[in-house]
């Protein structure tokens, strides 16, 4: 019995022995396995930390290298710019501070889209480009627009000198000018618009401002008629005024027939030796004319005329004395008793002067203007004359035979 006790004591004693070996292995391996793991995470971080070092001293000695080759090199620094217009209303002054471009600023640290976006704010430009040209220049490219006509208040008689009166260009765009160039006062004035609602800058889209532009231009080129204003007061047409005062009414659609209508009546008014004071142009057959002699239109425009001479020659200043004149003139009498003299024979004379104004002066009535009032002209278009071919018949002759 002792000796079975014995025995079974040494295998439960081995098999004890064999869990406490397979516990230190485990053991073993989990040390082994975190020392391992310890390493691998201290060699990534060691790389990290290398590769951010490697991109931060990159980046770094690269923006060294950018800052002394260009951005802090004088050599890049703005010296000129170079604005090329094709127009007058803007000047060098207006553009450089709106783009805020100054001299002696490093060229790369300009931001051209910037400054293009800021010189499109300004109405007058209708498209800008920039581009830098190395090493210190800035070349500036902008297109203005061209104004067709005013738009103007109706009791403005002069656009150009009204503050509410806009230049406006084919498009419909309108715009302050600048300064007031020489062709802007020979540009038609469209009256009849609600200006309070419009600012420099906005697009005016109504029917009747549309028509009114495509008349203008489509009439630009014309030598026949010179168009000098345009009212939309009426709302469904436009009623037209040239430089003789002629009153042409216009539909808002079809001006490109209603424009050889006009051709047609302009045509029939020459061939009469008349010149045209009002037409309906809406009308397309039987069109409604009134026409009158040159002299009795010339009669009735020659107050403006005069008026506006004289408005010349009022502004216009008094010419000044001559600077080689001769001393004689400014030279005193020779003696006070030819002078006393003298004055009493200018006066005896202005004496007579006036009694014979006063008596001779006729009273004078001004006359009154004699209109004309000619009889509406019905120009039809010619119809069309064809001729029928009369058929020609021959009648063969018979062959006699020997």
């Amino acid at each position: 019995m002792n000796s079975r006790n014995r025995l079974t004591n040494r295998r439960r004693s081995k098999g004890n022995l064999h869990k406490m070996q397979g516990l230190l292995e485990v053991k073993v391996r989990s040390e082994l396995a975190t020392r391992q793991r310890n390493r691998a995470i201290l060699v990534w971080m060691c790389k990290i930390i290398l590769a951010v070092g490697m991109v931060g001293g990159g980046m770094y000695g690269g923006r060294e290298l950018i800052n002394r080759l260009f951005l802090k090199n004088p050599s890049y620094n703005l010296a000129a710019v170079e604005i090329n217009d094709d127009g007058a209303a803007l000047s060098r002054e207006v553009i450089l501070s709106t783009a805020n471009l100054q001299l002696g600023e490093n060229i790369f640290s300009v931001s051209l889209s910037k400054a293009r976006d800021a010189i499109l704010t300004l109405p007058q430009v209708e498209r800008v480009d920039l581009q830098r040209s190395l090493p210190n220049r800035i070349v500036v490219e902008i297109v203005e627009r061209r104004p067709v006509a005013w738009l103007a208040d109706a009791k403005t008689a002069d656009p150009s000198t009204s503050e509410k009166s806009f230049l406006i260009d084919s498009k419909g765009v309108l715009f302050k000018p600048k300064r007031q160039l020489p062709e802007y006062l020979r540009l038609p004035a469209i009256y009849g618009a609600p200006l309070d609602n419009y600012l420099a800058g906005d697009t005016v889209g109504t029917p009747e401002v549309t028509a009114a532009l495509e008349l203008v231009q489509k009439n630009s080129d014309s030598n026949r008629f010179r168009l000098q204003s345009v009212d939309l007061s009426k709302g469904y047409c436009l009623i037209a005024t040239d430089a003789r005062r002629a009153k042409l009414t216009f539909g808002l659609d079809n001006i490109e027939s209603q424009l050889d209508r006009l051709g047609a009546v302009l045509d029939y008014a020459t061939s009469q030796g008349k010149e045209i004071r009002t037409v309906n142009l809406m009308v397309e057959k039987n069109i409604p004319a009134v026409l009158a002699d040159p002299a009795a239109v010339q009669a009735e425009i020659a107050p403006a005329q005069d008026d506006a001479a004289k408005t010349a020659a009022v502004a216009a200043p008094a010419p000044s004395a001559k600077p080689g004149a001769s001393p004689a003139a400014s030279k005193p009498s020779a003696t006070p008793a030819s002078a006393s003299a003298s004055g009493e024979k200018i006066a005896a004379k202005s004496k007579k002067k006036t009694t014979v104004a006063s008596s001779s002066t006729p009273n004078v009535r001004r006359s009154e203007p004699v209109v004309h009032k000619a009889e509406p002209v019905a120009v039809k278009k010619p119809e069309p004359v064809v001729k029928r071919a009369e058929p020609v018949i021959k009648r063969a002759q018979p062959v006699s035979r020997n």
